[in-house]
Formats: C-alpha cells, structure tokens, sequence
C-alpha cells in the first residue's frame, strides 16, 4: 500500500489562476469503494486494539464461566409401526412427506413434560441443586416466605418439581438431522457424568411412556369395541330370524344358492335357444336344397354313404366308357352295356338325393314343433317368474340387512380381540441407537471459538468505526481526491522519509514545481522574478518547510538567484533574527536582512521579531515590498504557512506567479477545504498541490 500511494499520478497540466473558474470547495462526506482498504489500513492500530480488547474480554468470560457439558443420546424413530397384529390401533402408512412430520412430532414428545418427569423421578433430580435452583433462588425464597404464610409440604414439592422441569428442559435439546428419521437429545450439565445420565434417563423414558401410551390406546379400543358387541349380536339374530320367517310364508325352496322356479327358467330358456338355432340351420339347409334342386353340397350328402358309393360307381363308369371309347366302336356292345349301367346309377343317385331333401323337410317340421312348444311352456314360466320376483323384492332387501348386520359384528368381535391382545405386546417404533457417553471435553464456554468470535466482532466493530469517522469527517488519500477538492494540478505524492535520505519523487516534484514556475505570466517584466507561494495544511509544517528548502535549493542549483522567505506569521516561536516583519515594517532592507546559510546557495529571509500583526496591517504596502524584492531576485519563494492561521500574509498569495498546497496524506479533507476557502477569500487560488506521505495515520 506504501508503494501505491507514493507512486506519482498522471499530472494535470495548469493554467495561471487567472485563467480558471474558482469553484467553490467542499469536503465529500461518503467513504469510496476503492477507498475502504487503504481507510482500513491507515486505522488499523485502533481496529487491532478494539479487536485485542472484545477477544481480552472474551479470554476473561472464558476463565470465569462455570463449563458445560453435553451429553448426546441418538434415537431412531421408524414411521412404519411394527405390525404385530394385522390391524393395529397406531396407524402404520408412512406420509407422503416420508415420516418426516411424526419425526418431528416426536421430538416434540420427547421433550413434554410427561417424559421430563419420569427421568426427573428416575434420577432424583429435584434434590440436585444445579436443578433445582437451590443456588439461584434460596435468598430470593427465604424473603418470599416472610412476606407470605408457609405453604404446606405438598405446595412445596411440586413447586420444586415444576422449577427443576423449567430448568431440565432449559438444559435440553431435541433436532433431527436433514434426510434422517434420527433425533439427537442433547443434554448440558456441569459434569460429564450427569449429562450422559440424564440424556440416558430421558431416552428411556421415551421409549417407556411410547409403549404406555400406545398399551393404554389399545386397551380402550379393546374396551368400546366390547360394549357394542352385545347390540350388534343381538340385531344379527333379529335380521336372520326376518329372513327365514319370510322365505318359509312364501315357500321359496333354494337349491344350490337359488330358487327352484328360477333353475327351471333358466334351463327351459336354454333349451328354446338351441331349439331356435337348429331350426335356422334347417331352414337355411333346406332352403338351399330348394333353390337348388340337388342335395349334393349339403353336409348330409356329404356325409351320406349311399351317396358316397354312388358317385365312386359313376366315377368308375364313366373311366370305362371313355376307354372303350377310344379302343372300340361307338356301335360295339359293351359301350352300350357301359351307358345303361351309367343311366342306371345316376337314377340311383337322383333317389338318393330326393330321399335327403325329405329328411331335412322332416327335421325342420319337427324343429319347428320344438320351438313352439319351449316357447308356450317358457311363456308359462316367465310368468311364474314375476309373481316370484316380487315376493322376492322383500327377501333380498332382508337378506342384505342380515349380511350386514353379519359382517359388522363380525368385524367388530376380530378387532376387539386383537386389540385386547395388542395391550399386551410392545409395537414401539422406536429404538435408542446411540445411548450417551460421559463427554471429553466441554462443550460451553467454547474458548477458541469466543475468542475468534469477539475478535472477530471487535475488529467489525472498529473498522465499522473507522468507516463512520471517515464518514463523519472524509480524509485525503489519492491524487484523484486532492485535484477534486482544488481543482488543481497535483505535482506528486512524496514520502516523508525522502526528505532526509533525498529521492526520486521529491525531486521529480520539485522540478515540476519550477517547470510550472517557467510558464508564468509571459507579460511580466523580465526584471521581476518569480514568486511561489508555498502554503500547508497546519499538520505538515515541517515537511512544507523541507519541501520549500528543496525548492529553493534546486532553483539556486540551476544559477538562478533565490530567496526563501519565512513567512509563517502563526508560528510563536520568537525570532532573533530580524527579517520578514522587519522588512515589512519598513525597518530594514532586503539586502540588510537576507543572509545565507554555511553549504547553501540560496538566501533566506526570516520571520523577524514583533507583532506580527502591527507589521503587516496595510496589505497594500506589503505587496508593493514584495514587489521589491522580486526584482532583485530570479525566485522567490514564500513559506506562507498554513494560510487560514495567516489571513494578514494571505493577499500576497495573489501576487504569487504559483501558488502551492502542500497536504499529508490522510489529512481531513476539512483542512485542506479550510486552506482552499482562505485563498479564495483572499483573491488567490491554488494551482498546484504536493501530497506527503507520512505512512501510518
């Protein structure tokens, strides 16, 4: 950070004060982003201490604090319950959320105050004076009990129990690990020992009053399930004696689970069906026999032997004929013989078919006769049929009523023998994985980690207060910074270890400083020398005084003939040496009070005794004498001092070909504001400022 502020800008080339708006100044009351850290460093002996001091405090709380500690128990809790029996009371489907919510819900009864108590009474706690508030509240308790009547000793203990529950559950806690079904309990107590065995006691008291709790739910369903047993059997025994009274006045005769007159209809109806089916078979066979006046594609005829023997005749016949055709004359004997016995079978075979078509005429007559007849007695049935459907409207309705009045009871007289039986058996579903261990260390006050915390908090805290008294009162840090607030060229930043030991950026600001004295006023006459007027911030005094003999020095170095001039009025220390005031008085002359030092080459003129005030009255008279003296020499260098503390010297600054401001880095921006409004008020302005940088703020 020292190398990036000693660093020097981009100057801004300057114009002669005559030549430039004068703005008005102000200090920026806002802390830049890209200021922070170097704020912060510069301060950082008061951020450091205010951090050494919260982990001091921290370290000695630490000391003095009575330790914890923390005992850790791990419960599983399964949301699936553990069937046991088929239909348990608790309620065995997992949530949507995974159990996640009954986990919780857990936690919560984990910490109740029907467990507490049981671990309480388990351990004795209520005679243990970490508990029991014993230390905390006996002098408190002994004034209460002067004031009020005694209460009597059962008021007495419960009270202690109630203060040893507040205090038990204050010592406690219960969270659930994300994406597990496993709660950690967590116990503080002053020894390691009597934290695992409370964290012990209250699990196991969990897990006893789980099993209570869900024994006792069962026992009093087993016991309301009982008590409507006797109703339910005995409005079972009503519906059943309804239904049979009803079916013996209508004689309703039941085999294989339905009426007699209803297996009758069905039958008969099955029968008119396939009765029905044939005779369309019939009639469509018979029907093609009649379109076609042959029998031959019929399946009958298909499957008739006689038909069958027939054709394979006329087959062989036929073969015959046509080879005696071929090897005989159609006159020969045997071709007639072949075609009488050919005509022969043939006539046989159109019998044949004749005979079939009468079949099929016979069985569709008769198939009609069947359908005719299934159909009169199905008639008479369906009849029959209706007349018992309504008798049988009112046996269904009581047949209904006695299956459910059957299957209620029944339900009812399972559950109540399960549940009787479930208060029996454990169906817990939960289990201690982890049981507690004496700790090995304690858990409060966690020493290193109070103490980063607090030095962490006080060094928050005191860059926070640098941040707000940069706020309050904005300081000078960049180059950027000074060029806004005069409105001026910035020369450079200098270290102020470099005026001892010499080096470059002095030197580069010094001959910047004279490089800018060379483009002065170019109407001047050549006999008047320059003049530069060096003004500071009240903090850099020195440094300006440093910066004004290096000036002077540099100047006298390049042949010209310089005088520095001391005149910072505010300073009260008394001069022996006749000088500035003396000249201005009108008392001496330049060359009378000039004098130079052993090793340098430039003139000084000092401060000089008297009132400073008294000598320099007329501002007039002052200008005309230093006129005076620039004519006798090339530069002359003011040391004008800070110029709000020198408002009687402050109108020679308008007399000045440069006016500089020397300011520290870090320095208020108030001063440096306080410097800029004083020239202004005197008719002069600055046109260059030089920045020292002393470092630390």
């Amino acid at each position: 950070m020292r190398a990036e502020i000693a660093a020097t800008p981009e100057i801004v080339p300057f114009a002669p004060a005559a030549a430039r708006e004068r703005p008005q100044p102000r200090a920026r009351g806002e802390v830049e982003p890209a200021l922070i850290g170097r704020v912060l460093w510069r301060r950082r002996r008061s951020i450091l201490l205010a951090a050494a001091f919260a982990g001091l405090a921290a370290l000695g709380y630490c000391l003095l604090a009575t330790p914890q500690y923390t005992a850790v128990s791990e419960i599983l809790v399964d949301p699936r319950d553990k069937q046991v029996v088929s239909n348990d009371v608790n309620p065995s489907s997992i949530a949507a959320d995974g159990g996640v919510t009954q986990v919780e819900s857990q936690g919560s009864v984990l910490q109740s105050s029907g467990v507490l108590l049981r671990a309480i009474a388990a351990t004795h706690l209520e005679n243990d004076p970490e508990f029991n508030g014993a230390g905390l509240f006996s002098s408190l308790s002994r004034l209460v009990s002067l004031l009020r009547a005694p209460a009597n000793p059962d008021e007495m203990a419960e009270r202690l129990k109630a203060r040893t529950l507040q205090t038990l559950r204050s010592h406690i806690a219960v969270k659930r690990a994300e994406k597990v079904l496993v709660l950690d309990l967590s116990v503080r107590a002053r020894t390691p020992e009597r934290a695992a065995q409370l964290a012990n006691a209250i699990s196991d008291a969990y897990l006893v009053d789980q099993a209570d709790a869900r024994a006792a739910a069962s026992r009093e369903a087993s016991v309301d399930l009982t008590s409507r047993l006797g109703e339910l059997q005995a409005s079972l025994r009503k519906a059943e004696t309804a239904v049979a009274d009803y079916r013996a006045t209508h004689q309703f005769v039941v085999s294989t689970g339905l009426l007699v007159s209803d297996q009758e209809l069905n039958q008969t109806t099955a029968q008119l069906t396939n009765a029905e089916n044939r005779l369309a078979s019939l009639r469509s066979q018979l029907a093609q026999l009649r379109r076609d006046g042959t029998a031959e594609g019929t399946p009958e005829a298909m499957a008739s032997a006689v038909m069958v023997r027939l054709r394979d005749r006329e087959s062989a016949i036929v073969e015959r004929l046509a080879s005696a055709s071929e090897q005989l004359g159609p006159r020969h004997p045997e071709i007639a013989s072949l075609k009488k016995s050919l005509a022969d079978v043939r006539g046989l075979i159109t019998k044949e078919r004749m005979r079939l078509l009468q079949a099929v005429e016979a069985d569709y007559a008769r198939a009609l006769d069947d359908q005719k007849t299934l159909k009169a007695k199905l008639s008479v049935m369906k009849t029959k049929s209706l007349d018992d459907d309504m008798a049988d409207v009112r046996l269904r309705e009581l047949q209904r009523e006695a299956e459910a009045a059957r299957t209620i009871y029944q339900s009812f007289l399972l559950r109540a023998r399960e549940t009787m039986e479930a208060a029996n058996v454990d169906t817990t579903n939960a289990r201690i994985i982890t049981r507690a261990l004496p700790p090995l260390q304690k858990s409060w006050p966690p020493t290193l980690l109070l103490l980063i915390g607090a030095s962490f908090a006080g060094f928050s805290l005191g860059a926070s207060g640098a941040l707000a008294q940069e706020y309050l009162r904005p300081s000078l840090y960049t180059p950027d910074q000074a060029r806004d607030l005069v409105d001026a060229a910035v020369l450079g930043v200098i270290p102020a270890g470099e005026f001892a030991a010499g080096g470059h950026a002095v030197d580069a600001v010094t001959r910047l400083a004279l490089r800018s004295l060379g483009t002065g006023d170019a109407t001047a006459a050549p006999s008047i020398g320059r003049c530069l007027y060096i003004a500071s911030t009240p903090a850099v005094a020195a440094a300006r005084r440093s910066l004004a003999e290096r000036i002077a020095a540099l100047a006298a170095g390049d042949g010209q003939q310089t005088l520095l001039i001391d005149g910072d009025l505010a300073d009260t220390a008394a001069s022996e040496r006749a000088g500035w005031l003396d000249l201005l008085r009108g008392d001496e002359t330049v060359a009378d009070l000039a004098y130079r030092n052993e090793g340098e080459g430039f003139a000084r003129l000092a401060r000089g005794g008297g009132d400073p005030f008294a000598a320099s009255a007329r501002a007039g008279s002052d200008s005309f004498r230093l006129r005076r003296v620039r004519r006798s020499y090339d530069l002359v260098a003011l040391d004008g001092g800070a110029m709000a503390d020198n408002l009687r010297l402050s109108p020679l600054a308008a007399e000045a070909d440069l006016v500089l401001l020397v300011a520290r880095v870090g320095a208020p921006q108030a001063d440096v504001v306080r410097e800029v409004e004083a020239a202004l008020a005197a008719g002069a302005r600055f046109d260059a400022v030089a920045l020292i940088d002393f470092g630390d703020a």
